[in-house]
């Protein structure tokens, strides 16, 4: 069966989609009329999956496409926060994971148009997601940047919940970082717990994975119990930390996010259903 042929179409973080369509649709691949005039566009490039031909463009703020003009867009990381992304599964969530490829791998593509090595421009390599320099032949791949994130309980089943300084107005989140060379996922749950917020725990468990391509990460999920220490922040990435509640939530990260799929499982389990205090 010949494979169907589907566009993504990205603008300075943004998703386009034409003004008969939605974002429903552009996370499934658009079939946009007279797609021949993005192909000979040089932010043009090719990946397949299973199914279709994936066909993505991905344009900078001052990138004048006239036949883009008229289209609608919406904020990626915005529409990705507004999802139930950890709860998909099935054709819903092959769809989303194919557009977060799509959007990932154009990032890692603008950032990677001159080899790391010797500077020379790289071109597409065809027969795989690879770009290879055009002088010294060294292929770059994408990259991926593994984060842990940590849903910490404490004897009462209080949740530990951060304030980091790079948040808008007044959220408060999980402890999460990235993953050093040469440590396991559970060294560094231990230490990003550690450094961020001072205290020591037990009983790591890992739960959930989610890609999360700001910037090009997967982040693990898991669940740890406290184990000793006074809160202590870092004063630098951490400002503030506290136990809560499900009736002392502040405000928390959108339903998109796998920081937001742990909170309400924790919730869940105390027989809240709904995002915010008082919820039953």
């Amino acid at each position: 069966m010949d494979k169907k042929e589907v566009w993504y179409v990205f603008k300075d973080g943004n998703l386009l989609f034409p003004q008969n369509s939605d974002y429903g649709a552009a996370i499934r691949g658009i079939v946009p009329k007279s797609a021949e005039v993005f192909i000979n566009l040089e932010e043009h490039f090719i990946f397949y999956d299973e199914r279709d031909v994936c066909h993505v463009l991905y344009l900078e703020a001052d990138r004048l496409v006239p036949k883009l003009n008229d289209w609608q867009s919406i904020p990626f990381r915005t529409l990705l926060g507004s999802l139930n992304a950890p709860h998909l599964e099935g054709p819903e969530w092959q769809a989303l994971s194919r557009c977060l490829r799509a959007f990932h791998t154009a990032q890692w593509r603008q950032a990677s148009r001159f080899c790391g090595s010797c500077g020379a421009p790289q071109d597409d390599v065809m027969d795989e997601l690879a770009r290879q320099c055009s002088r010294c032949g060294r292929r770059e791949y994408p990259r991926i940047a593994p984060a842990v994130i940590v849903a910490i309980t404490d004897e009462e089943d209080r949740l530990l919940l951060a304030h980091n300084s790079k948040f808008k107005h007044n959220m408060y989140a999980l402890v999460a970082g990235f993953v050093e060379a040469g440590e396991r996922l559970e060294d560094t749950v231990h230490r990003e717990i550690r450094e961020e917020v001072g205290v020591a725990v037990e009983s790591v468990t890992y739960v959930a994975s989610q890609p999360w391509p700001f910037p090009a990460s997967l982040m693990l999920a898991f669940e740890a119990k406290y184990a000793g220490g006074s809160l202590r922040c870092d004063g630098r990435e951490i400002i503030d930390a506290r136990w809560v509640t499900p009736d002392t939530l502040p405000e928390l990260p959108g339903s998109g996010s796998i920081s937001r799929f742990l909170i309400d499982r924790w919730l869940s389990r105390q027989g809240y259903t709904g995002p915010g205090p008082g919820y039953r």
